[in-house]
Formats: structure tokens, sequence, C-alpha cells
């Protein structure tokens, strides 16, 4: 059995965060923000390659002129290509202009295409989840506290075709925003949601095709930037942030997908400005990428290796 290990995997720039994960042509694609601090305007996105042990074999940067690019996401669509997702907030002299969520590819994992922009302008497309040759995700509003679903083929036609499908109006669930979709092998799909309004409580919402109506369950506790794999119909596993009397932690927790129990699995290293956490099985192995301050008293970028017994 492969032991546990934790390793740093990039700490150069003065804050880096915001990470995800991918598997990609048998090798480890981790991604995230590298910047002057937290809400600095001059992030760029860093793409590193590691092999299985969690060693950088290499690495690219993207970016736009004149805006800060943020929490990128990874996945592989149906052609074998590598797509990026990230949220790009423009400036001008110092002043937000307004915001756009953006598509790259790449063939290789080093070398991207120019951005093609996803969703509507200031709507904050969060992750991209795939299912019978489509990607999936929820684009969240702040101002309408609104949460609505797109679908189709991010270099195509994405479109939305759920709105509201959580909201401060139809729900009575305020500022929902950050969130991860999974599916069952039989295509149910299964979402986290993450609030900042009235109890801040997360929501477990569950939909079958064509996902235009979804009923949520309030998980009565707080999870941000949540990432979720699902192990069967009844049981997944959570990665994201909680908040202990320490503060905030990066933890794993285990989650039934038909009660909404919680079970709180692991506490990952880390403090302070941490977590929003990629996650991915490979060989029976779960492989955890985050960021955390609680080695160098600066935020950096952390890979996670566990058998996935210990977490099932």
């Amino acid at each position: 059995m492969t032991k546990k290990f934790l390793k740093c995997i990039d700490e150069q720039a003065a804050h880096s965060a915001f990470t995800d994960l991918c598997l990609y042509k048998n090798q480890l694609f981790c991604c995230f923000r590298a910047a002057t601090d937290h809400i600095s305007p001059d992030g760029v996105i860093k793409i590193l390659t590691l092999n299985t042990q969690g060693q950088v074999t290499s690495s690219t940067i993207v970016r736009m002129a004149k805006c800060d690019l943020r929490d990128p996401k990874l996945s592989v669509d149906n052609n074998g290509k590598l797509i990026l997702l990230a949220y790009a907030r423009f400036y001008h002299d110092g002043i937000h202009q307004g915001s756009q969520a953006y598509v790259w590819f790449s063939n290789d994992g080093k070398s991207f295409s120019a951005p093609k922009a996803l969703a509507k302008p200031n709507h904050w497309l969060w992750r991209l989840s795939w299912f019978n040759h489509q990607a999936y995700g929820f684009a969240y509003h702040r101002r309408s506290q609104t949460l609505n679903l797109y679908a189709g083929n991010p270099l195509r036609t994405f479109e939305e075709i759920t709105p509201e499908a959580m909201s401060l109006e139809r729900h009575g669930l305020g500022y929902p925003n950050e969130s991860a979709i999974a599916f069952s092998a039989e295509g149910c799909a299964y979402a986290i949601v993450r609030r900042d309004a009235d109890t801040a409580s997360a929501q477990l919402g569950k939909s079958h095709y064509p996902y235009k109506k979804w009923q949520w369950r309030d998980l009565r506790a707080y999870i941000g930037s949540p990432q979720m794999l699902i192990w069967d119909n009844t049981h997944a596993i959570i990665a994201g942030r909680i908040w202990q009397q320490q503060g905030p932690k990066t933890a794993l927790i285990g989650i039934n997908l038909i009660t909404g129990k919680l079970t709180l699995k692991e506490i990952l290293p880390s403090r302070g400005d941490c977590s929003y956490p990629g996650m991915l099985i490979h060989q029976e192995q779960l492989y955890v990428s985050y960021y955390s301050m609680h080695q160098y008293g600066k935020c950096a970028i952390y890979l996670y290796k566990a058998p996935v017994t210990h977490y099932r």
C-alpha cells in the first residue's frame, strides 16, 4: 500500500492560491493563481506538470493584459484537449472595470490557445464538470444572488440552461457562489454550493437529466471552495475549507448523499489564508492540491496523496 505524502510543490510567488488538479496524459497538472496578494490586480495562472510522486517536471504561465486572472480550473474534454477555465477581472488605472469567465485549450498542457469568453459578463463560472460528452457548470452573480447552470461544449456552444437553479428570490437562499458538480454513473447530478449570507450554510443539490429542476438540502455547515468526488450512489467525499476554533482549515469530509450527513475525515496541515482544493483519484490513490500559510508564513501550494481506502 502506498504511504501518504504531503509536499510543497510551489512557493515562488508572494501569494500562490486557488488551486485545481487534473490528470492528463498520465501526468498530474496543478493550476493556481500567482500574484502579489489575495486581491491584487496582477494575478496570472501558473500550471505545473508533475509525476505521481509530486515531482514538478515543467511549468507554464497563462496571463492576460490589464487583468487579474483568478480561480483557475482544469478539465479534459471528450476530444482529449486540456481545458483551462479562469475568471478575468479587468482593471484600468487600478479601478475594476468588469469581469468575464474565459477558457483556453491545450493539446500538450504546455502551450494554450487564445482565450474564449464563457457565460455572461460578471457571472462567475466556477468549474466545469463533464458527463456524457457535455460540460456543466454553475455561474454565480453576486448582485442578484443567483446561481445559474450552463451546459454544452465550452469551445463551441455553451449556454445557460437553468437560470436561478438557486437564488435568494426563488429559494430564500442568500448569495450562493462557489460550487462543485459530480455525476453518478447513471447521470444523477449532485452539487455542493457555498453560501455567504443568512446562515452561510452549504447546500447539497440533486438533479436528473436535463438538470432543469434541483432539490436542495441544507447541510447546516459552512463549506468553502468545495470539490467533490462520488464513491457510489450513497457516498461521496468533499474537499474544502471549514472553520474551527483555531480558524480556517482545509478538510476532507465524507457526505451521505441521501441524508446529507457530514463526517469529518481529515484536517490537512493548513492555517490562515488557505484551501481551494483540487482533487482526483488515480490508481486507487487520492490526490489533493490546496494552498496554505502554515509552513512559510505566506500562501504556498501543496500536494497531498493517500490511498483511497482511508476515505471510503
